[in-house]
């Protein structure tokens, strides 16, 4: 019988962290206001808005955890590329406004629009979307994600219908509808735009922070070698307490970082709240660890 463990999050000595949350400014669903609401009611005490590639959200979330006297970590989640592989870094402690840092998002911003104009090209010439499905690009001002466009692309009129067709169901979930459209072997998967890692650890090197490797086991096996290579070329963790990692995970990412030193971190990775009248809404309804041994850590929340 499946057995649903209910631990506590994030504690270190009895202060709750959360140190990957998303908001509207990437693919999160609330606002970084409505996301520091949220989490103060949870009792977290420090936390970080690693909003992917993008750091706008900052100002607004800034303001909101000083009114709940909530620390706030500045981070930021960013596709980097290493031998050939997707690597997402969570760089924490950087500088809010520095030019390079701002040019690095904003070349990729543009790469990634440019990848989406060009897979809606060719969805809509496939038939699996309505002509003019390209406008729905439009409402984002900063990062475009996956499930922001999807649900732009649902309000365009025949969409749906179309997409409910292939998944042969009215009733689909956001994944299957993503996977249907960005994963489509027919016309070829969409690919994030990453940039080098190279890049990302010589701008740390020159303007601070730690750089950590966001939830390294989800949907993926780590090779301790990969570990190995990723702290020598300057990444200085590992994002071990995740919910997209099992158990044995953990243990085995725990022991990686101790190998490597490298600092421990975690996370909920706090998206959006579940619909409908399901018993869990979120993942502070059951992930939650007592993690006072997360090693180092004070090197990021001071």
């Amino acid at each position: 019988m499946a057995c649903l463990m209910k631990l506590k999050l994030v504690y270190i000595n009895f202060m709750i962290i959360d140190l990957q949350i998303h908001s509207t400014y990437s693919d999160g669903y609330l606002s970084p206001t409505a996301a520091a609401d949220f989490l103060a009611k949870q009792g977290v005490k420090v936390a970080s808005l690693t909003d992917h590639n993008t750091l706008a959200g900052y100002p607004e979330f800034n303001q909101a955890c000083r009114r709940h006297s909530l620390k706030v970590v500045p981070g930021i989640e960013i596709y980097t590329r290493f031998d050939d592989q997707q690597i997402n870094i969570l760089w924490y402690n950087l500088p809010l406004d520095n030019p390079l840092i701002n040019q690095l998002m904003l070349e990729s911003q543009k790469h990634w629009l440019s990848r989406l104009r060009h897979h809606l090209d060719k969805l809509i010439k496939a038939e699996l979307l309505i002509a003019g499905s390209e406008t729905a690009i439009e409402k984002f001002t900063h990062y475009v994600p996956t499930n922001g466009l999807l649900d732009a692309i649902l309000t365009v009129p025949g969409n749906r219908e179309i997409i409910a067709k292939q998944l042969g169901s009215s009733i689909f979930r956001e994944e299957e509808a993503i996977g249907l459209l960005f994963s489509n072997n027919k016309i070829g998967r969409l690919r994030p735009s990453c940039v080098s890692l190279e890049r990302v650890v010589r701008l740390n090197r020159q303007f601070g922070g730690q750089l950590v490797f966001c939830h390294p086991a989800k949907g993926r096996s780590v090779s301790a070698k990969l570990v190995a290579r990723l702290k020598a070329a300057g990444v200085h963790g590992l994002e071990v307490l995740s919910p997209h990692h099992s158990l044995g995970a953990v243990f085995y990412l725990q022991d990686l970082a101790e190998r490597n030193d490298m600092i421990i971190t975690g996370g909920s990775d706090f998206h959006r709240f579940e619909g409908g009248r399901h018993g869990l809404t979120s993942v502070y309804d059951y992930w939650q660890v007592d993690s006072d041994n997360l090693r180092r850590i004070k090197e990021i929340i001071g």
